[in-house]
């Protein structure tokens, strides 16, 4: 049988083997200045902070720390998206309220967000959904006029790191399955100092001073512990200098990646309206994920089809609204195209043969689909 393709396999860049024995060699794994000097790359607009953390959860658990303080509050997310974007904040005291997406990007949904502001409410998150970039600037007016924090969730959008932001936090994920697949890993980005020293004993233990500030000197510094606890939220500096070398090759995978989404695009646009296909913007999207919106009828049975012909598919994501720690009315557009979504196969190292077998694949299966 024909090898299967996968919907996604993670490039392996050329540099990792020249980055990780240089920290190997260096006798500092953990948390150290390899890290830092990866924060430093991520330090937005020229300002604000950046902290490494062992996952883009993490990075989101520590802003809903920030968020909550002693009191809690809301925080309100878009229906489609990872289930993490929500958890993370639920678990660091924070009810989540969901709000609606919007019908052509299947983001927020600025109406359904305004919607959704209480009293308690704390901050709006915006996820830039399969690398799509979501315009801020209406969302940062409506968090300045009740006073509220807009967080950027970029696990699929991590060319946003160089850009100019509105918002006061951003989290960015180095998961097997993004942009820079380090197996794990994130950072949190934070436009105000004066939220990095609790996000920063947050992350590890709650203490104020932390092992590379320890042993800065011959004679170890003292332990300072805070009142705020915490948790070990950190990367090592073996993650970090893979993601280095990830950072040097994006331009070119991100290149790749949106030729792949160019010929599907060219190849499937015919098909519409059966077949919906995303908005695509040629340098602001990321083209991490090829997503198209196909009949919740036909869907299941697409699947089946192009699996037979060795091609995987996923759907991405069920809504949070049917999530049962969230579950809430009013979110139909998400609860819809979450029926309707496939993911196709879109790596950089996917061939034009296998490219090929894709698009045939799925034509194929349509018109199947429609006999």
């Amino acid at each position: 049988m024909t090898n299967s393709i996968p919907v996604f396999r993670p490039p392996i860049p050329r540099a990792w083997q020249r980055e990780l024995a240089a920290v190997i060699e260096s006798r500092w794994w953990g948390y150290g200045p390899r890290c830092h000097a990866l924060e430093r790359e991520f330090v937005r607009d020229g300002a604000g902070w950046a902290l490494a953390t062992n996952s883009c959860t993490a990075a989101l658990y520590l802003v809903g720390r920030c968020l909550a303080g002693s009191t809690g509050g809301e925080v309100i997310v878009p229906a489609l998206t990872f289930a993490s974007t929500a958890v993370a904040f639920h678990e660091a005291g924070l009810r989540v309220r969901v709000a609606d997406v919007d019908p052509v990007t299947l983001m927020l949904d600025v109406k359904s967000a305004a919607a959704c502001i209480t009293p308690l409410t704390r901050a709006i998150v915006v996820v830039h959904l399969y690398g799509q970039k979501q315009d801020l600037q209406s969302l940062r007016e409506l968090c300045d006029a009740h006073n509220l924090r807009l967080v950027e969730d970029c696990a699929h959008r991590l060319n946003a790191r160089t850009e100019s932001t509105v918002a006061d936090f951003a989290c960015f994920s180095f998961n097997a399955v993004k942009e820079a697949p380090a197996g794990e890993g994130g950072m949190l980005w934070g436009r105000h100092i004066a939220d990095e020293e609790p996000c920063r004993a947050v992350s590890y233990f709650g203490m104020k001073i932390d092992t590379v500030q320890r042993s800065s000197s011959t004679v170890h510094k003292s332990y300072a512990y805070s009142l705020q606890g915490g948790l070990k939220l950190r990367f090592s500096d073996l993650v970090a200098s893979f993601v280095h070398a990830c950072t040097v090759e994006l331009s070119g995978w991100h290149d790749a990646r949106r030729r792949i989404c160019a010929r599907y695009d060219t190849a499937f646009r015919h098909l519409s309206p059966t077949v919906r296909l995303l908005p695509r913007h040629e340098t602001a999207d990321s083209f991490l994920m090829y997503v198209v919106r196909v009949p919740n009828k036909q869907r299941e049975q697409l699947r089946q089809a192009l699996a037979k012909s060795g091609i995987a598919t996923s759907v991405h994501y069920p809504p949070l609204s049917e999530h049962p720690l969230f579950s809430t009315r009013g979110c139909g557009i998400a609860e819809q195209a979450a029926s309707e979504l496939i993911t196709l196969p879109c790596f950089p190292e996917l061939t034009v043969a296998d490219q090929d077998r894709v698009v045939a694949g799925f034509l194929a299966a349509m018109e199947s689909g429609e006999q």
